[in-house]
């Protein structure tokens, strides 16, 4: 589907991130967050060989760049929270595994 240029010019790097959040309905950013959690998780899950460490870590650098994305306004709040929400889920998961393994 074709999108039309908007009605002004574009005259910064905002401007042209917001015309393209837009022009799909706001799932540019959101969908690139998300393919980089998965990314990430899978690249660190290689490395570490620890599910708990990749998925907190990768759900951590997302969580950064969802509230860095919020500010500028990218991404809607409910997004960056779902993000809070899976970082507290990995420290929970990392200091449950920890205490399992320290008898």
């Amino acid at each position: 589907m074709a999108v039309s240029p908007p009605a002004g010019n574009i005259t910064s790097g905002g401007d042209f991130f917001s015309w393209i959040n837009t022009s799909i309905d706001g799932w540019f950013f959101p969908g690139i967050v998300i393919a980089a959690f998965f990314v990430m998780f899978v690249r660190m899950l290689y490395n570490t060989n620890s599910t708990s460490q990749a998925f907190a870590t990768s759900a951590f650098i997302c969580m950064i760049l969802s509230v860095l994305l919020r500010v500028a306004d990218l991404v809607n709040t409910p997004f960056m929270v779902i993000f809070i929400i899976l970082t507290a889920i990995g420290a929970v998961w990392i200091g449950t595994e920890d205490a399992k393994y320290s008898n």
